[in-house]
């Protein structure tokens, strides 16, 4: 297929602005959608090489690889210096891996805790046996019986700070989490693909800081939620802490070409 000719488009990233086209591949150079481009006419959308902009022409697009979306779509597969970016699927399986390995340090390090969780329901079902052995209501047990407030605390800071001290440590050491690590992601500035420095760490602490904190109680874990499904819509596949942290997860090593 044909590359279109070079020249000032649609970004099929954000639409309020033209990027330009080289002929082969998308430059980093932008300008506010004034005018339109070369070949549009009066109540016709400006050119783009996408057919899914310019209303059809299947042997005009962008090589596959390259900067840009996919066809029939908005949604970007690499960043805007040709880094293919990380799909949905690979980050999912990053977080369960690191939600794994963090709740088994926390479990490790509360252990205390857990033993007397383990012994207070223990008691409790005996309890329960006993009520209906001798046919009598069984007894009830309230929810700081089972668990101390002291006891909830410490598990909710253990959490939090277990949490923050994995994502801060290697996303500053590795730009990645072992999870990410695993799945050959990495996580860089937005839009600089290339980039091999670690992340600044004002990026670090709000990424690590939306990400974790949601944790402290259910309500607040719908954010979680949404932050983790955020990226099958955003049209840079960034998360919410990706958005307010400027970052982006790229895999670099999945393909030469992005489809």
């Amino acid at each position: 297929m044909n590359a279109a000719p070079s020249g000032w488009y649609v970004d099929p990233v954000n639409s309020a602005q033209e990027r330009y086209w080289d002929g082969w591949q998308w430059s980093r150079n932008t300008r506010p959608f004034e005018q339109t481009a070369p070949g549009a006419g009066y109540g016709q959308a400006p050119y783009s090489p996408y057919p899914a902009a310019n209303g059809g022409g299947p042997n005009v697009r962008p090589p596959l690889g390259r900067p840009g979306a996919r066809p029939m779509s908005m949604q970007a597969t690499t960043t805007a210096d040709g880094v293919p970016l990380a799909s949905w699927w690979w980050r999912a399986l990053a977080v369960v891996i690191d939600n794994v390995i963090i709740s088994a340090i926390v479990t490790i390090v509360t252990y205390p805790v857990w033993q007397s969780l383990y012994a207070a329901w223990t008691s409790y079902f005996d309890a329960v046996l006993e009520a209906q052995r001798l046919g009598v209501a069984p007894p009830t047990m309230s929810v700081t019986e089972l668990i101390s407030g002291r006891n909830q605390l410490i598990l909710t800071v253990a959490t939090i700070g277990i949490g923050m001290l994995y994502h801060v440590g290697f996303l500053r050491w590795k730009s990645a989490t072992p999870g990410k690590l695993l799945c050959g992601l990495r996580v860089v500035p937005v839009d600089h693909g290339h980039a091999t420095g670690p992340l600044p760490w004002s990026s670090i602490f709000i990424r690590s800081a939306i990400w974790v904190l949601p944790s402290i109680n259910s309500f607040l874990s719908l954010i979680t939620v949404v932050d983790v499904l955020f990226p099958l819509w955003h049209p840079k596949r960034q998360a919410l802490h990706d958005m307010a942290a400027k970052t982006q997860v790229i895999r670099p090593g999945s393909s030469r070409y992005v489809r």
